[in-house]
C-alpha cells in the first residue's frame, strides 16, 4: 500500500496485533462478520505507522473476494468516509454495511 500510495514505512504496534485480530476473526461465524473484524480492528489497532485505513480496506476486500463475496458499496467516496469514521461503528453495524450497503444495525 505504501509503494502504491506513499507514506511512512514501519510498524507502530507490530504484527503481533494482527495475529490477535486473526484469532478473533477465526472465532466468529460468517464471512461478513469476520471481514467486519478485519476492517475495524486493523484501522483502530494501528498496526502500521501509516496506511492502516487503506490496508484494512484491501485486506477486507481481498478476504471477501477469496470467499466468493464482495463489499456491497461501490461508491469510492462513501467507502472512504465510512472507513475514516469506522471508530463510530460497532462490529454489527460494519458487518451490515459490508453485506447490505447499509449503516443501520441488523
Amino acid at each position: 500500500m505504501l509503494e502504491r500510495f506513499g507514506g511512512h514505512h514501519g510498524l507502530e504496534r507490530g504484527l503481533v496485533v494482527f495475529d490477535v485480530i486473526l484469532e478473533e476473526a477465526k472465532r466468529e461465524k460468517g464471512i461478513y462478520r469476520k471481514a467486519a473484524i478485519f476492517l475495524r480492528r486493523i484501522v483502530v489497532d494501528r498496526i502500521f505507522k501509516d496506511g492502516n485505513h487503506r490496508t484494512a480496506f484491501e485486506v477486507t476486500k481481498t478476504f471477501l473476494e477469496m470467499n466468493g463475496k464482495k463489499i456491497k458499496i461501490s461508491d469510492t467516496e462513501e467507502v472512504i468516509r465510512f472507513i475514516k469514521d469506522i471508530r463510530h461503528y460497532n462490529i454489527d453495524e460494519i458487518e451490515n454495511w459490508l453485506q447490505n450497503g447499509e449503516i443501520s444495525k441488523k
